[in-house]
């Protein structure tokens, strides 16, 4: 039969041992730190702002995009696009439920609002296949909270920066 799949015989078979002394790495291979940081939080805080001198800090679902990018949903109708949509400036910092996990920082952001493309349907899938059953939970409050508006329609594409080095002023002894 031609345009068929068949089973390929192995040759042999190694049996995968840790080297004696090594440490277990920690994040998946093929991901950067960062990338897993974002993949292995319960949550992401992310801190918006709302008006002048006033920021709200809320946990969102999060999926990481590539090394330096993070995704979350929104709704159209919620007060979160609208705010992201005037002042695109967030923090964002890794946490578990409500707050932040020991150890962690804030990392400073740029958020842009996605609402049409295959990233939609992406991040979608990423967030069903990450949270599963959570998922049904946040779907539930928002009908609660927000009635018939549409749940996760908007994208929003937070590409986080790195930290750079702190500079000191001189001290008094120099």
């Amino acid at each position: 039969m031609t345009g068929t799949l068949t089973d390929v015989q192995p040759v042999g078979f190694e049996i995968a041992e840790p080297v004696p002394g090594s440490r277990p790495a920690t994040h998946a291979p093929g991901k950067s730190a960062a990338a897993a940081m974002w993949q292995e939080a319960k949550t992401v805080l992310v801190t918006r702002v709302v008006g002048p001198r006033q920021l709200v800090t809320a946990p969102r679902l999060v999926i990481p995009i590539g090394d330096n990018q993070i995704a979350f949903r929104v709704s159209s109708y919620s007060a979160e696009a609208e705010q992201l949509a005037l002042d695109n400036r967030v923090i964002v910092q890794p946490g578990d439920w409500r707050s932040p996990i020991l150890g962690s920082h804030q990392r400073q952001g740029l958020a842009q609002l996605v609402t049409a493309g295959t990233l939609l349907v992406h991040v979608q899938q990423a967030t069903e296949a990450k949270y599963g059953w959570r998922m049904s939970l946040a779907r539930f409050g928002h009908r609660m909270a927000q009635g018939s508006a549409p749940y996760g329609n908007i994208v929003v594409l937070v590409t986080v920066f790195d930290p750079g080095p702190l500079y000191l002023p001189p001290s008094a002894n120099s």
